[in-house]
């Protein structure tokens, strides 16, 4: 297993933040388009659409992603959580991440402490380490976040649904086999 060195991890939180602050327009690498010369801008809510879970039904937006011919070495997405909502405490045995707060509030538990995140703020999260978060705010949180190295995206593909009224019907034991085929583990 490779270990990112400190330049390394500082480079790529600061090409996320960057992404972060022209608001996340980013092409979705599983388009054709986004392998050309020419640049794609997407607008915000643009890209690959998922609703995750089956209580949850956070929208979540796959921005750059890994596939059969585009393998960046980050995954961005961003994520709207309602008034009220919750990402379980849970840790990925596979990948750093990096999360932007674009607009609202949000409670973050990050190793067994709990912080206020602020529009602007950046949360980074080394594998293996506790975190979850929670829109204890007024208004929808709106997160950009990403993954290294690429590939838990796929897990949001897994675990959502195309329309958020469809029920994505997993047992127990779906969401415990898809939650081991990609290392995250929820703390109890």
């Amino acid at each position: 297993m490779k270990h990112n060195t400190r330049r390394e991890t500082i480079k790529k939180l600061s090409l996320f933040a960057g992404f972060c602050v022209t608001g996340g327009n980013l092409a979705n690498a599983n388009s054709s388009a986004f392998q050309t010369t020419k640049g794609l801008v997407l607008k915000a809510e643009e890209g690959e659409v998922w609703y995750i879970g089956n209580t949850r039904k956070a929208e979540v937006i796959i921005k750059v992603a890994k596939s059969d011919s585009y393998e960046p070495e980050i995954s961005l997405l961003s994520e709207r959580i309602p008034v009220g909502d919750a990402i379980p405490v849970h840790k990925h045995g596979n990948e750093e991440e990096f999360l932007f707060v674009q607009k609202g509030q949000i409670e973050i538990y990050l190793d067994d402490e709990t912080h206020e995140g602020n529009a602007g703020d950046l949360i980074y999260v080394p594998r293996n380490t506790w975190h979850g978060f929670k829109n204890k705010g007024k208004e929808e949180v709106i997160l950009f976040f990403g993954y290294s190295p690429a590939g838990f995206e796929a897990y949001f593909r897994a675990i959502g649904t195309k329309h958020i009224d469809d029920q994505l019907g997993f047992t127990a034991k779906d969401w415990q086999q898809t939650n081991q085929k990609y290392g995250v583990v929820y703390k109890k």
